[in-house]
């Protein structure tokens, strides 16, 4: 399974990560109008070569992606999905070996997704290698990459994610994940009045619950969250902040900033870029950990 060129992946490093002096919480958030930000991170090292990369997954240019996953690495580029998805070309090559190499670095450096290495029909042809098998067996004995403080917390970003797996649901379907994605919202808000978020896995699990509501309020709070856990130190929230930017932006039928947010098109059913604001430049963008504009598909494509 190649990783989506939007997917939470091949983006960023962060910054040193540190406490405010107070917290965000849901309190007072305003929508007539959602004020800028400067990015509260760096992207990671190497992350263009690794959405180049990654694009080049898509068209099936295995040994072209395959180099510039090399490149990142030598740039100090720590992103396990990226070493994932090299994992992915070395197979797909023939290259029994170099794909092993690439998953246990994929590991190290905090792939934790033993299910889906088992099912990637990428991997298939290292199933029954001894050190692919011995890899899928530590994987759950090894801590989180970035712990959470709140397990209750966990359990709701874990929630919510297990919703939003497999074939797309139908109506009714959509109708009771709704409730629950109400429900999960409605205690995350009690969780951060509360004071129970601490570190960045916190606030990213808070970000993208509230990311999945329905109002400008909440996607307002998930880009706070986002950056909130941008800088406690976890590598995707600067993405979040990002996308709830955009999203926020999108569902006030305004131009968007960065390029994340697509929507179907009725007349074809393809899922078309929403339109971009032009006055943010490609500079801009590149603060962010994102392409310049000419590099984002029009028409999203799916795995």
């Amino acid at each position: 399974m190649r990783i989506p060129i939007l997917a939470l992946s091949c983006l960023f490093t962060v910054a040193c990560a540190h406490a405010p002096s107070s917290a965000p919480t849901a309190a007072g958030e305003k929508t007539a109008d959602l004020p800028p930000i400067e990015a509260p991170a760096a992207p990671m090292a190497g992350w263009k070569q690794a959405k180049r990369a990654s694009a080049l997954m898509y068209e099936e240019k295995y040994a072209e992606a395959l180099a510039l996953y090399e490149q990142i690495r030598s740039k100090g580029n720590a992103d396990p999905n990226a070493a994932y998805s090299a994992a992915c070309a070395a197979s797909l090559l023939g290259k029994r070996q170099e794909a092993l190499d690439w998953l246990s670095h994929a590991v190290q450096s905090g792939f934790r997704d033993e299910a889906r290495m088992k099912k990637d029909e990428d991997l298939a042809p290292l199933r029954d290698d001894p050190a692919f098998i011995t890899l899928a067996e530590r994987m759950p004995t090894l801590p989180e990459p970035h712990p959470y403080s709140n397990e209750e917390l966990k359990r709701l970003f874990t929630e919510d994610q297990a919703d939003r797996q497999g074939p797309f649901p139908s109506k009714e379907a959509w109708k009771k994940i709704s409730a629950r994605d109400a429900q999960r919202r409605h205690r995350v808000q009690e969780l951060l009045a509360q004071g129970a978020l601490k570190e960045g896995a916190d606030f990213l699990a808070a970000g993208f619950i509230f990311q999945h509501g329905n109002t400008l309020e909440d996607y307002a709070l998930a880009r706070r969250m986002g950056a909130e856990a941008a800088k406690r130190g976890h590598p995707s929230g600067l993405w979040l902040a990002a996308a709830a930017w955009d999203r926020w932006l999108m569902n006030a039928d305004r131009p968007q900033r960065f390029g994340t947010q697509y929507k179907i098109d009725p007349a074809d059913k393809a899922m078309k870029l929403h339109p971009v604001d032009p006055s943010v430049t490609d500079e801009e963008r590149a603060r962010w950990g994102f392409p310049p504009l000419a590099e984002i598909p029009s028409v999203m494509r799916m795995p």
